[in-house]
């Protein structure tokens, strides 16, 4: 299996090759300034110690068989997360916070996106868990991710932070380490006989 820094070259380049040359450069700059590399006077792109330098060029190539290997062994990742729909009948997210976290993950194409407040609203209605009460305490589930450092906001967008990432996959694979919260359903009250 490739190491990681051959798996996020992989997902980029087929991620940006189809962008016009301007919105490259646009998705470069960002994820320079998201994670903050770049600025250092001492770092270096030529220096970088031999193990972590790309073995082979070819790899580097969307041509080669490397890559599409590559590319191929991502979308079978992608494809073995459950859907929201299994999630539901899995009771995988233990509370709304998890919830708002799993929503994010898919919103988010896996951690790889920009996504807003609405797209997690589809994916409440995607399965059938949007009602007037989530609605309601939707702001509070997503302030409790931010706090969780699962989300972070960029002006009106949100941003799955590396933790979320993480930890949304280990929900999906049902270990979460939440304490379920149950939702108590009110009886109606039966009419007192006299």
């Amino acid at each position: 299996m490739f190491d990681k820094e051959i798996e996020a070259i992989a997902k980029c380049t087929e991620l940006v090759k189809e962008l016009d040359d301007e919105s490259k450069v646009r998705v470069i700059k960002y994820l320079i300034e998201r994670f903050g590399i770049g600025n250092s006077s001492n770092q270096s792109f030529n220096n970088s110690p031999t193990k972590n330098r790309v073995a082979s060029p070819s790899l580097l190539d969307t041509n080669s068989e490397a890559f599409e290997d590559v590319v191929d062994s991502n979308i079978e990742e992608e494809n073995d997360y459950p859907s929201l729909k299994d999630l539901v009948i899995k009771n995988y997210p233990k509370n709304e916070p998890e919830w708002v976290l799993c929503y994010s993950f898919f919103a988010s194409k896996f951690g790889t996106e920009i996504f807003k407040r609405e797209d997690i609203i589809e994916k409440y209605k995607e399965n059938n868990r949007f009602s007037t009460s989530t609605s309601a305490n939707l702001g509070n589930n997503i302030n409790s991710c931010i706090k969780k450092d699962w989300l972070k906001t960029q002006n009106s967008n949100f941003i799955i932070k590396p933790e979320g990432i993480a930890y949304a996959k280990e929900i999906l694979k049902g270990k979460s380490t939440s304490k379920e919260v149950k939702v108590l359903k009110k009886k109606k009250e039966q009419p007192q006989s006299e």
